[in-house]
């Protein structure tokens, strides 16, 4: 994975939502020694819903498709009205995705500076 040159605040809280484990164990690495964020993982979208009713995020990195017919459509949504920058990552282009159009959404497969960038866009939406 390539460095990023665009730092996030120190120790930020970011759910990570990736059902292909291999792959969340690997980003999820690079997002906490590399990037610096504390992370709270989840495989799947009813995990991912109670630790939202448990904890906030400053971030949120959401797989689009998480297998068995679910999204994170729905989630992202409800994590943005709650001030969560939210990033979604998917192996679909953003012209099949319609629905996140106002997000930030990097391919697969992505490097952490695609991941560091897309949250670096997503705050400066907000400013």
């Amino acid at each position: 994975m390539n460095h990023s040159s665009i730092p996030v605040p120190s120790k930020s809280s970011l759910l990570y939502v990736e059902d292909e484990v291999i792959v969340a164990l690997d980003v999820s690495d690079g997002l906490e020694h590399e990037l610096g964020f504390e992370v709270e993982m989840a495989h799947n979208l009813r995990t991912a819903m109670e630790k939202c009713d448990r904890m906030s995020f400053e971030y949120a990195l959401l797989d689009m498709n998480l297998g068995n017919g679910e999204n994170s459509l729905a989630l992202g949504l409800r994590l943005a009205q709650k001030g969560t920058h939210v990033v979604f990552a998917s192996g679909y282009n953003r012209n099949e995705i319609a629905e996140i159009e106002s997000f930030q959404l990097i391919e697969k497969p992505f490097q952490l500076s695609d991941i560091s960038a897309a949250f670096a866009a997503e705050r400066e939406k907000c400013v």
